[in-house]
C-alpha cells in the first residue's frame, strides 16, 4: 500500500480556478461541515513554486481526492500533468484511497457526460470511466460529501474498535484550513463569521445539510462511546447534541477548552433531588386558530447573572408566548462538570414539562450555559420543536429607539428525528458586525 495514503489525512480537491472555484468553495465547506478535512490550494498552498508545492502536499498523505471537472480544466497543465497522474495512481494502487468526481459537463440531453473527465484530462486509457461521478449541483455535491463520509468511516472502523472511542471535534470560529485537524475521526468545521459574536449564516446552512449524516456515520463504526472536543456557538452545540441522541449513541463525553469533562450515559440520570430552580410565568396570549402555542425557556447557569438580553427578548416576543420559564441554579458560581449528566437531564425534563403543559408547545430556547452542557441537553431533547437563539451585543444603537442593550437573535430551528436532519431551518439571515 502507498505510504502517501493516510486515512486520517485530508481529501484533496483538484480543479481549475478559472471556472471551478465557486463549485470547489461550496464542496469544501460541505465536506468540512461533515467533519472531513480538505486540501484546497487557495486555502492551504504555502508560498513557493506552485507545481512543487502541490506535489509535496499530495505526497504528504491524503485520504482521497475529488476531481472537479469543468470545461476549462483542459487548459490546466498542473491538474493534467501533476495532480491527475498522482491521484489516479494512488486510487489504482491502494483501495483505501477514495477518488470521486464532481462533473460539471452535461450532454445535450442534460444528463452527465461521463466521458468528459478522461477526455478533458487527457487520459487515453479511460482511467476515470469507473470512478463515481456526481453533478455539481448542491444535491450532487452533498452526494459526494455523503460518499466521502461513509468511506472515511469504513477506514476508521478498526481504530474505533481498538480504542473503544469515536473522536469528534467541532469549531465554528476557526479558519478553514487543512492544518486545523486533530487526528480525530471527524473534525467538523463551520465557516467562520465576520461577526464578532454570531455564527455565519452560510456556515449554518452547510451544517443543516450535513448534520443529518452524522448519526449513521458514527453508528457504522460500531462506536460505543463518543468523545467531543473543541468549541462552538451554543446553538450549534445544542444541534450537535440532537444529532447524537441518547437513544442511539451510548456514552458521550465533551471535553471543553478548559479540559473539563462533561459526560452522560445512554440513559438520562435524573437527580434524586432537584438541583435547579424553575420559575414559570403564564401569559394571557392565546395561540391563533390552528397554530401550536409557543413557550420560552431561559437557562441561565453562568457565574454572573445578567438578564438584560432576556428582558429585551420578553419585550419583543412576550405577546407571542403562552408562558415562559427561567431555569437557574440556587447558587451562583462555576458548575461542577461531574454533575453534567444529572444537570442536563433535569434541564431537558423541565423544558419538556413546560412544553407539555401547553399542548406540546414549540419552544424558544435561550441558553447561557457552558458548551459541554449545551451538547448534553441537546441529546436529550427528542420530540421537541425548538427555536435556538444566540446572544449578541451591538456596539451602536441598532434601532430607531436607540436601544443598545444586548439581545437574543434567532439562529436555528431544530427537531430531533426529522428526516431532513436535526436542523430544520436556518433563521439567521446576516452577520453584520
Amino acid at each position: 500500500m502507498s505510504s502517501a495514503v493516510d486515512v486520517f489525512g485530508p481529501l484533496f480537491l483538484s480543479y481549475r480556478q478559472k471556472d471551478g472555484s465557486e463549485i470547489v468553495a461550496e464542496l469544501a465547506w460541505l465536506l468540512r461541515a461533515a467533519g472531513i478535512p480538505v486540501w484546497r490550494d487557495k486555502d492551504d498552498l504555502p508560498p513557493g513554486d506552485t507545481a512543487n508545492r502541490l506535489s509535496e502536499a499530495i505526497d504528504d498523505g491524503l485520504s482521497g481526492a475529488t476531481f472537479v471537472i469543468t470545461k476549462d480544466i483542459v487548459n490546466s497543465p498542473i491538474v493534467r500533468s501533476i495532480e491527475a497522474p498522482k491521484l489516479i495512481d494512488l486510487h489504482r494502487d491502494d483501495t483505501r484511497f477514495q477518488l470521486l468526481i464532481a462533473n460539471d459537463i452535461a450532454k445535450d440531453t442534460g444528463s452527465l457526460d461521463y466521458t468528459a473527465p478522461d477526455r478533458l484530462l487527457g487520459r487515453v486509457k479511460d482511467d476515470l470511466k469507473g470512478v463515481d461521478q456526481s453533478a455539481t449541483s448542491t444535491e450532487g455535491l452533498l452526494a459526494i460529501t455523503r460518499k466521502a463520509l461513509m468511506h472515511r468511516m469504513v477506514q476508521h472502523r478498526a481504530t474505533v474498535e481498538e480504542n473503544g472511542v469515536f473522536e469528534l471535534t467541532i469549531q465554528t470560529r476557526n479558519i478553514g484550513q487543512v492544518y486545523d485537524r486533530t487526528g480525530a475521526q471527524l473534525d467538523i468545521r463551520v465557516r467562520r463569521s465576520n461577526h464578532e459574536r454570531l455564527p455565519d449564516p452560510a456556515g449554518l446552512e452547510d451544517l443543516r445539510r450535513t448534520l443529518g449524516l452524522l448519526q449513521d456515520a458514527i453508528t457504522s463504526t460500531g462506536a460505543g462511546k463518543i468523545r467531543v472536543g473543541g468549541g462552538a456557538h451554543l446553538s450549534v452545540a445544542f444541534a450537535l447534541g440532537i444529532a447524537l441522541p441518547s437513544s442511539r449513541i451510548g456514552k458521550l463525553e465533551v471535553i471543553d477548552q478548559r479540559s473539563d469533562v462533561w459526560a452522560s450515559g445512554p440513559e438520562a440520570a435524573v437527580p434524586a433531588l432537584p438541583r435547579l430552580h424553575f420559575d414559570v410565568t403564564e401569559h394571557s396570549t392565546a395561540p391563533s386558530s390552528g397554530n401550536r402555542p409557543r413557550v420560552a425557556v431561559y437557562v441561565d447557569l453562568m457565574p454572573t447573572q445578567s438578564d438584560a438580553a432576556f428582558e429585551r427578548y420578553l419585550e419583543e416576543h412576550g405577546d407571542t408566548l403562552t408562558a415562559h420559564g427561567v431555569i437557574r441554579s440556587p447558587q451562583r458560581g462555576l458548575l461542577d462538570p461531574a454533575h453534567a449528566g444529572e444537570l442536563a437531564s433535569e434541564i431537558a425534563g423541565l423544558i419538556r414539562q413546560l412544553s407539555g403543559a401547553h399542548s406540546n408547545a414549540r419552544i424558544d430556547l435561550l441558553l447561557a450555559v457552558p458548551f459541554g452542557l449545551a451538547v448534553l441537553i441537546g441529546r436529550l431533547s427528542n420530540t421537541l420543536r425548538i427555536r435556538l437563539f444566540e446572544w449578541d451585543h451591538s456596539d451602536e444603537p441598532d434601532d430607531d429607539a436607540g436601544d443598545a442593550r444586548p439581545h437574543y437573535v434567532a439562529c436555528l430551528e431544530v427537531r430531533a428525528g426529522s428526516t431532513a436532519g436535526p436542523i430544520t431551518s436556518v433563521l439567521l439571515q446576516s452577520c453584520t458586525g
